[in-house]
């Protein structure tokens, strides 16, 4: 496959540019005028402007786009705090042991975490960077999600229940048995409608986010270990599964039997551009490259095929129209356009490119790495 059929060719440079321009080379003349062309185009296009030492390797990695602070898990029991203005951890805080995810609610500046082997959920202020409570949810505690106009946390736990909490009080008010395995939880903040995957039967639990009754469980296919990417524009939930070779499409709106989109591999990951209404699921456990799949997400159909590393990492920024790509066993990050589905330029990180998180006012993208996080620019 060549470069124009979307196969990512390496590079040893910090990063190159992807151009279909032909300029002759040979004079003082030439040069320069290449160098203004590079110029131009560098001046709109995403950098690495930081990468910032961390305590450890870094796993799961959220922003507060309002304070500017990024949280970051590491060390197993960990969540270090980035100040964004000055691209330097101010804080390490210990939480429950076997810490996995992150949730930051913006509007009470504060940040949860599960703890698999501890059973709690910690809660951390934003505003004096120090642990609140821990809150004993079910065993296992993994994917965490909140509902920030209900001030809700959702906590899907393996071992069979859904855990909901009071963002204020800090308390259970509500435990959802649904036997199985719940993995991953994502929400439709428009509609307060609460999805949860269910890894043991192949199935997403839909939670009403008023009444915390579950509404619906849909089957999808096999072991959906991926968190659901939802467009809250078309009402329209996307499912990543891991061991089937189509991914699932839930309708909102209906709740009824899930519609399989066929894409012949398995999945790793899924995101959504709501603005353009594209969905980006990666496929990533076979042997060789891994592929990135774009689909419409009106007609449900394939509108490009794109050769990735085997082992990556996705985030679009739905304000550029860009998305980034990372190389989890590499320090490629690859930069693409979503409106032509080229490669715009590829970015050197820290060792091993993995979870991103964006700052949706700064425009900045945090790349977790092995002991440190990449901060990059995107430009419009």
């Amino acid at each position: 496959m060549n470069d124009r059929e979307g196969k990512v060719p390496p590079s040893d440079d910090c990063s190159y540019i992807s151009t279909n321009m032909f300029i002759e080379r040979g004079t003082s003349m030439d040069r320069e005028r290449d160098s203004l062309v590079f110029a131009q185009v560098s001046q709109t296009l995403p950098k690495v402007i930081a990468i910032v030492k961390a305590a450890g390797d870094v796993g799961d990695i959220q922003t507060n786009s309002v304070t500017g602070r990024v949280y970051f898990v590491h060390s197993e029991n960990q969540v270090g705090v980035l100040d964004g203005n000055t691209n330097r951890v101010i804080r390490n805080v210990k939480v429950g042991d076997g810490t996995t995810f992150l949730a930051v609610n913006p509007r009470i500046n504060r940040i949860y975490t599960t703890n698999f082997r501890e059973a709690t959920v910690s809660v951390i202020s934003g505003k004096t960077n120090s642990m609140l409570t821990a809150v004993p949810v079910g065993q296992r505690p993994f994917g965490i999600n909140i509902h920030q106009g209900s001030n809700r946390v959702y906590v899907a736990n393996l071992s069979g229940t859904i855990s909901v909490i009071d963002g204020s009080s800090n308390r259970i008010i509500q435990t959802l048995r649904v036997g199985g395995s719940p993995a991953f939880v994502s929400i439709n903040e428009r509609m307060n409608r609460v999805y949860v995957t269910n890894v043991s039967t192949n199935s997403v639990h839909v939670i009403d986010g008023k009444t915390l009754k579950i509404l619906s469980t849909i089957k999808v296919g096999r072991n959906p270990i991926i968190k659901p990417a939802i467009n809250s524009v078309t009402n329209r939930i996307f499912v990543a599964n891991n061991l089937s070779r189509f991914a699932s499409l839930i309708l909102g709106r209906t709740l009824g039997k899930s519609i399989p989109l066929q894409l012949g591999s398995r999945q790793s990951e899924v995101a959504v551009n709501p603005l353009t209404n594209r969905i980006y699921i990666t496929s990533a456990q076979q042997a060789g490259s891994g592929k990135l799949f774009i689909l419409n997400g009106q007609t449900n159909t394939i509108v490009k095929t794109l050769q990735i590393p085997t082992f990556s990492s996705i985030l679009v920024n739905p304000l550029t129209n860009h998305y980034f790509v990372g190389d989890s066993d590499g320090r490629n990050l690859f930069v693409f356009s979503g409106r032509t589905n080229t490669r715009l330029i590829t970015l050197r990180t820290g060792k091993s490119a993995g979870n991103m998180a964006l700052n949706t006012r700064t425009n900045r993208i945090y790349v977790g790495n092995m002991g440190t996080i990449t901060v990059v620019q995107d430009h419009f």
